[in-house]
């Protein structure tokens, strides 16, 4: 069948004046006017598209891709603002329409706001709201687990650190004790799940857990070291500011890759710092 809100492959099954219907394979169709489309269409190719309703609130199809498609999350900018709600940009040709009601505080012009995208029931029209909550109160209902690998988003910043979308569908945070590099409101990051908490919110890191971050952290050691001529003044005594500085981890997870690297006897250590024990090749890291 075809979805309303959702990306999906779609076939050209047949032309009239002004586009063509394009169909699945369960024989219901679509129309997709020709200023949405391609170029060059031919029938029973296939095609990628988006279907959102019309203004009449009729399906209709575009190869335009959205910022986000139904039930997902995306830091949108407001384009226009009118008395029943406001439009948003979200990548396509219509504006998603945020209605008044949707609003969790009145939106101008011009302002990024995250919003979910939502489908009314009754008439399957497509909406956004900035209400966006968390996705579920039930933590068992949320896919993810501890180290799974996910997609982030920083959307908010916060005295604790960053409010982040976690794979476009939930609400997680990243504190600021934990970051190490730079980030980025509205840039995505691949992050690692440290905790999926019982109020249906994600704890993230950015760094790989465990023996993944480890390995990560040696490397990065090795890399230093190699690029400063076998030397480093850095050690366990230096201050996380330096260590973040120079390698954008924790001094933790400094200290327990310095200790895997002694015991590998690949460095070792001096009153002035670290040294290699022997040029290390990558294919060693």
């Amino acid at each position: 069948m075809i979805e309303i809100g959702k990306v999906q492959k779609l076939t050209v099954d047949r032309r009239i004046n002004s586009g063509h219907f394009l169909v699945c394979p369960q024989g219901d169709d679509v129309f997709m006017p020709d200023s949405l489309g391609p170029l060059h269409v031919k029938l029973t190719q296939e095609l990628e598209v988006f279907v959102y309703t019309d203004t009449k609130g009729l399906p209709i199809a575009t190869t335009e891709i959205p910022f986000a498609t139904l039930g997902e999350l995306a830091l949108l900018k407001v384009q226009e603002v009118k008395e029943f709600g406001a439009f948003f940009d979200w990548g396509i040709d219509k504006g998603l329409l945020v209605p008044g009601n949707e609003q969790k505080i009145k939106v101008r012009p011009f302002e990024e706001h995250l919003v979910r995208v939502c489908l009314e029931d009754a008439t399957g029209r497509i909406f956004g709201t900035t209400k966006v909550g968390k996705e579920t109160d039930e933590t068992e209902d949320i896919p993810l687990q501890a180290n799974d690998k996910v997609s982030v988003m920083p959307y908010q910043r916060t005295p604790l650190g960053y409010k982040v979308t976690v794979d476009k569908k939930y609400i997680g945070m990243i504190y600021e004790n934990e970051i190490f590099n730079p980030v980025r409101i509205g840039e995505v990051y691949p992050g690692h799940v440290k905790k999926v908490r019982t109020d249906g919110l994600i704890d993230i890191s950015l760094q790989a857990l465990g023996m993944t971050n480890l390995r990560d952290t040696t490397y990065l050691i090795l890399e230093l070291l190699e690029e400063t001529g076998g030397k480093t003044f850095l050690t366990d005594k230096s201050s996380p500011e330096e260590i973040k500085s120079m390698l954008g981890v924790s001094k933790k997870s400094f200290k327990k890759a310095v200790g895997m690297l002694y015991k590998e006897k690949k460095i070792k250590i001096t009153p002035e710092g670290l040294e290699l024990t022997a040029q290390i090749t990558k294919e060693e890291k």
